[in-house]
């Protein structure tokens, strides 16, 4: 959620910054859009290897005396989703769907009542972002609530 929220300052700061494009050039708008999610699913990427490797060195640290099958079994079992987290999954991206819905909605509804095209096209990615974001606030609060 961190590096999401980090992503999308830059791409606020680009898109309200000199180097952005102009209004009425719909290509590049579409182009840097696709760029910023191209750049949130590679940084969510190297996000979940680098975690998995330091699970995995904190777990060998602190199972130094153990043998290597051991540790292999506890990183293995750490990483396993019960049912309980595929119901929080659910339920969190139920909320994402809504947000995206609703997003969508209203971009078509922006067109409709004369707004520019690019105004639309941030009212739908606004959604798909803040669905993101609600996604991962609500699967904390599932985890720490309990479902």
């Amino acid at each position: 959620m961190g590096m999401g929220i980090l992503l999308l300052a830059a791409y606020i700061i680009y898109a309200l910054g000199g180097a952005s494009p102009a209004p009425d050039d719909i290509k590049s708008w579409a182009v840097a859009m696709l760029a910023y999610v191209g750049a949130c699913i590679v940084i969510g990427i190297i996000v979940q290897i680098i975690f998995h490797i330091m699970l995995a060195i904190g777990v060998s640290v602190k199972e130094k005396n153990c043998d290597d099958k051991h540790v292999q079994r506890i990183i293995k079992s750490s990483l396993l989703e019960d049912e309980r987290y595929k119901l929080i999954d659910l339920k969190a991206s139920h909320l994402t769907f809504k947000f995206s819905g609703f997003g969508l909605v209203g971009g078509l509804i922006a067109l409709a009542a004369g707004a520019p095209v690019v105004a639309a096209l941030h009212i739908i990615m606004g959604a798909y972002v803040a669905g993101s974001f609600i996604e991962g606030c609500m699967i904390i609060y599932y985890n720490e609530r309990g479902v």
